[in-house]
């Protein structure tokens, strides 16, 4: 039995130290992590962190954090955040999915194997906060025409 265990474990981690079975593992431990163990967030754009730290298989030759990478954790960021707002349970239960249209990234300076960072959004731009006022308040403006007041948001 411990012959094979020895081979199995040599397996398992050569295929997380050298590919990205991290993400796999990433990925739910951070839903987990969002639902269990941070508080619910009812607004949507409110600002939210996700810390980090870089791992052997994020690195590249030249030994800092590839570049893909940023963007993987930016995706995990982002899924934590879905997850917090209880996005990702809505979208289930109308068997919804996500996905990434565009992204945008600013690369500041390199990170190192198993130097902590943290994940922010940018500022929201003007024009965007200015469109987001006005859906909110043409949608308070319909519910009151509807009768439904301010009940439906709430729930």
């Amino acid at each position: 039995m411990l012959g094979l265990l020895v081979p199995l474990l040599a397996l398992a981690l050569a295929y997380f130290a050298l590919l990205d079975g991290w993400y796999l593992v990433r990925v739910p431990c951070a839903m987990l992590r969002a639902r269990l163990l941070q508080p619910r967030v009812r607004d949507l754009l409110a600002e939210q962190r996700y810390a980090g730290r870089v791992l052997p298989s994020d690195l590249d030759l030249l030994l800092h954090m590839n570049n893909a990478r940023y963007l993987r954790e930016v995706d995990v960021a982002r899924v934590a955040h879905l997850a917090r707002c209880g996005v990702l349970e809505a979208l289930r239960a109308l068997g919804a999915r996500v996905v990434l249209a565009a992204s945008c990234a600013r690369y500041r300076r390199s990170l190192r194997l198993l130097e902590p960072f943290e994940v922010e959004p940018p500022e929201l731009p003007e024009d965007l906060r200015h469109w987001i006022a006005y859906n909110e308040a043409s949608s308070q403006l319909l519910r009151a025409e509807s009768g439904l007041g301010g009940t439906a948001k709430d729930q």
